[in-house]
């Protein structure tokens, strides 16, 4: 959006071309602006798949058309953030899997990852040792095959070994658990636990 006002401005383009008002309009700041460019004609025309906007029109309806657009957006984001709490309270972790997991598209849970999972099981053990460093843990998790590719999704290796802040956070999550946090409030999962809650409490010590 910042680069193709900046564009017009310099003359690079007279017009826009979008599917609805609403795509130019994120918050009041953008609509403002447009509006502004639209009035004194530094935007020739604004084309929608229904109509064409021109600096002469309406300034009052096109408000009128901007503001619902905001509006629209500020309601869309409140029922999601309700949407995704409503998840939570019912021990559905609304985001994506952490290593050990996988996110099932077919069902729309999470689910526990036979090939990875073993491994961040026994990283929780040996951390529980008392004898292992977080590069320790990144090694032994290197050499069984999670690496920085596979926190990006890589499917066929690559990568290298996780960082140092990588692994506290792993065995600081309490996903593993049976528990996860979400906007700052804790809830018991309906995910398979890998760990104990006593193994977790013995690693966070």
């Amino acid at each position: 959006f910042e680069e193709m006002v900046r564009r017009v401005e310099r003359g690079e383009a007279q017009g826009i071309l979008c599917w609805k008002i609403d795509r130019l309009s994120r918050n009041p700041v953008d609509s403002g602006r447009i509006s502004w460019l639209l009035q004194q004609g530094t935007i020739a025309k604004i084309l929608t798949h229904d109509r064409a906007y021109l600096p002469h029109d309406n300034v009052l309806l096109m408000s009128v058309e901007f503001g619902m657009a905001n509006q629209y957006i500020r309601d869309l984001s409140v029922n999601v953030t309700r949407g995704l709490r409503a998840k939570a309270r019912m021990g559905i972790y609304p985001s994506s899997a952490p290593l050990g997991y996988v996110n099932d598209p077919r069902t729309k849970t999470i689910v526990v990852d036979r090939k990875k999972a073993p491994a961040i099981r026994h990283a929780f053990e040996l951390y529980a040792e008392g004898k292992s460093r977080y590069e320790d843990i990144a090694k032994f998790l290197f050499e069984h095959g999670i690496t920085t590719g596979a926190t990006r999704g890589w499917t066929k290796g690559g990568g290298r070994p996780l960082k140092r802040e990588q692994i506290a956070f792993l065995l600081s999550n309490p996903f593993y658990a049976g528990r996860f946090r979400y906007a700052g409030e804790m809830y018991d999962g309906s995910h398979t636990p890998l760990i104990s809650r006593e193994l977790f409490e013995k690693v966070e010590k």
